[in-house]
């Protein structure tokens, strides 16, 4: 799997001189992963981190993922997401699924979604759906629909209409709404109010009629 490139801050000579050490620090902690000095790169990724460069540390955490050292790349990857860089959760959540680590990939999918990322869950459910393991599928959706994913709620409702508990869909379908998902737009499948309610819904719940159409002239 490729390696993410982060856009690192670019030195300026009218920084802080405390900013001109962070980013020293960043490119010696890339020298030394190139030199497969993984303890030295961590060390100074993390200073780095704490200053002004989060994405320096979140790609070094990457890189320990990549030279096997998974404990190392879980603790860097946290320190990178609460230093202002959590997308690399989710590039370790899905390295995780690549190499078939289900489980871990579903952790760091979850913890990614505590700072908004929600899309690595639904990713992941799109994949355990794939791969015929529905099960899974539905409690990711379930779990993208806690962080307020506004595609979760739909395909819940499906797997429920799926599975003819026509009332429980109805019900999930009309949470969606309340919610204001079907402003979302929706590309993975046609939501389950298309169908129920293709001309819409009415505040009390009744479907909206179709329009009349006038030809008077």
């Amino acid at each position: 799997m490729r390696l993410p490139e982060y856009d690192l801050l670019d030195g300026d000579a009218n920084w802080p001189a405390e900013h001109l050490t962070c980013r020293a620090l960043a490119d010696l902690a890339f020298a030394a992963a190139e030199a497969s000095d993984y303890e030295q790169a961590a060390a100074l990724a993390l200073q780095a981190g704490e200053c002004c460069q989060p994405d320096a540390l979140a790609e070094i955490a990457l890189q320990h993922e990549s030279a096997g050292l998974p404990v190392e790349a879980s603790e860097l990857a946290h320190h990178a997401a609460a230093s202002g860089a959590p997308t690399c959760l989710s590039h370790l959540a899905m390295m995780r699924e690549e190499a078939a680590l289900f489980d871990q990939a579903e952790h760091y999918a979850r913890a990614a979604a505590e700072y908004g990322l929600t899309s690595t869950l639904t990713d992941l459910a799109v994949r355990r759906e794939a791969a015929g393991d529905k099960e899974h599928a539905e409690d990711l959706w379930e779990a993208a629909a806690t962080y307020g994913h506004p595609e979760a709620l739909a395909n819940i409702a499906r797997f429920q209409h799926e599975g003819h508990d026509i009332d429980g869909a109805v019900r999930t379908t009309r949470e969606a709404l309340d919610r204001g998902n079907a402003a979302y737009p929706h590309h993975r499948v046609e939501p389950l109010w298309v169908r129920l309610w293709p001309h819409g819904i009415e505040p009390d719940g009744t479907p909206t009629n179709p329009p009349h159409e006038d030809h008077s002239w």
